[in-house]
């Protein structure tokens, strides 16, 4: 091993996955839960900063910022974030304009989540991400690696400890493969209202949290969840907030309460599954390429 820990045969151990294949394998709920424990816990404990990423458009912009950033942490020749740049990673998603964009990066430069970088170019803005938020999307990137862990013990989550460069390496691949695949950036209609909003994930994640089966043959599946004002209270919001949320889900049809308890759509739970493998599927092959970039590293010190 190098003095950073990093082991450049690692990534040999260290499987990949497709969406059927983790679904289909008995440590999956068990991975989903751990990952919804600590992102809620994170959005617990920090409302303000979370919310300010939370929904899905702002999330698809985060994720191309962070693409961006770390790129060109990598590579000082490659694209810096600015406007245009970010722009160019997400149109394809139809999610944001120009003028959305603009007013994005705006808006996270005010709540000190970017800095401007110097350039010669004084007309053009160039952003980079400020430690405080590299070191929050490198916690997300782990909380992720530590679920496939518990799926198949290969160790990812300490690999990535002990040579956290992994993790600038992996974070735009990760983004990039996520950007460019339509389930994550057009979600089915059954979780699309919960994910478009900023509250709306983590009530997504309240839903699910405590599932301990797939289900295979019943349209609802019973949920322990707590009460609109709990988790207004939880997430610095409004209860209004959380009660129109779920109105809103329940009049599709996916959530509703009857004389056995509170219970979600067959659909939506599935539907959150099939959105959860992606990401950990894009998670794993991600981490792959990351390790692979620093063997190759490690062959030119």
């Amino acid at each position: 091993m190098t003095q950073t820990g990093f082991a450049p045969s690692d990534h040999e151990n260290v499987p990949s996955y497709t969406v059927d294949d983790l679904m289909a394998l008995p440590g999956f709920l068990q991975c989903l839960n751990f990952c919804n424990q600590q992102l809620l816990a994170i959005h617990r404990k920090m409302p303000r900063e979370v919310r300010y990423v939370a929904d899905l458009r702002r999330w698809v912009m985060t994720h191309g910022a962070l693409a961006l950033n770390f790129s060109h942490k990598i590579n000082p020749d490659l694209p810096p974030l600015t406007a245009t740049n970010l722009f160019r990673e997400v149109e394809h998603t139809g999610i944001a304009s120009p003028n959305t964009v603009t007013s994005y990066l705006k808006e996270i430069y005010a709540r000190g989540y970017i800095t401007l970088l110097s350039k010669a170019d004084q007309r053009v803005r160039a952003y980079a991400m400020t430690e405080f938020s590299e070191k929050m999307f490198y916690l997300y990137l782990q909380i992720s690696l530590q679920g496939l862990d518990l799926i198949d013990g290969a160790g990812r989550g300490d690999i990535a400890s002990a040579d956290p460069c992994i993790l600038t390496h992996m974070h735009p691949i990760f983004a990039r493969h996520m950007l460019n695949d339509p389930v994550y950036y057009a979600p089915p209609p059954s979780i699309a209202p919960l994910i478009n909003t900023t509250i709306g994930i983590s009530v997504l994640n309240e839903m699910t949290r405590a599932q301990k089966a797939m289900p295979l043959d019943a349209d609802r599946v019973y949920v322990d969840l707590g009460s609109a004002s709990a988790m207004a209270k939880h997430y610095g919001v409004s209860r209004g907030n959380v009660a129109r949320l779920l109105s809103k889900v329940q009049n599709a049809g996916h959530y509703g309460q009857d004389d056995r308890g509170t219970w979600v759509s067959a659909q939506l739970l599935q539907d959150h599954y099939v959105l959860q493998a992606l990401k950990m599927a894009h998670s794993a092959s991600a981490f792959i390429e990351a390790q692979k970039l620093r063997t190759e590293e490690a062959s030119r010190k």
